[in-house]
């Protein structure tokens, strides 16, 4: 995915991307071609290879550039010392369900919501809040089992209807992450 600062390449990004939700509001992203979203971006096949891998790339940036991938609130002072960090936390992030609710059930819907997963990582492990006591490697598993059950959750979420409220996904994700089912 382009990266630099060139403003017409930035441009040709938006408008890819715009084009892409457009057209998976309209049909599976699995039928959604380069050709066609190429034509409905108004940019040639070599613009796209330039800016983008793969129609997958376009989702990604979609949801780095468009949709935060993390917690949005304010963030308490003793979050990042262990103390509030996991309310924080879940807080956060059943809040962006609900913010995001449709991009949500389209991914869910086409099957794509790994892509929350993969986003959600990035997310956590670039954070300097998340966990900063642990090892670098214990804290990129941890970013991956939170990240891992945080999109599981939203998932289910759109499966049923995204009918939750912020403070039940709340509670669902504290008593499941806190590891007191067991």
């Amino acid at each position: 995915m382009y990266c630099g600062t060139n403003k017409t390449a930035l441009q040709s990004q938006r408008q890819i991307a715009e084009a892409m939700m457009a057209l998976i509001q309209q049909k599976p992203y699995a039928q959604i071609t380069v050709s066609e979203l190429c034509k409905a971006a108004g940019i040639s096949r070599q613009t796209f290879y330039t800016l983008f891998t793969s129609r997958e790339n376009v989702m990604v940036f979609t949801l780095q550039a468009n949709y935060c991938d993390g917690p949005e609130i304010a963030r308490p002072a003793r979050a990042c010392d262990g103390g509030g960090a996991l309310q924080w936390l879940c807080r956060g992030y059943s809040e962006y369900m609900l913010r995001n609710r449709r991009l949500i059930k389209l991914l869910v819907d086409n099957h794509i919501d790994y892509l929350l997963y993969d986003s959600f990582f990035e997310a956590m492990d670039g954070c300097d809040c998340f966990l900063p006591k642990l090892d670098p490697c214990t804290r990129s598993y941890a970013a991956s089992f939170y990240a891992g059950g945080i999109a599981c959750v939203a998932r289910r979420y759109a499966q049923e209807g995204c009918a939750a409220t912020a403070d039940s996904l709340t509670q669902l994700l504290m008593t499941l992450l806190s590891g007191r089912l067991f």
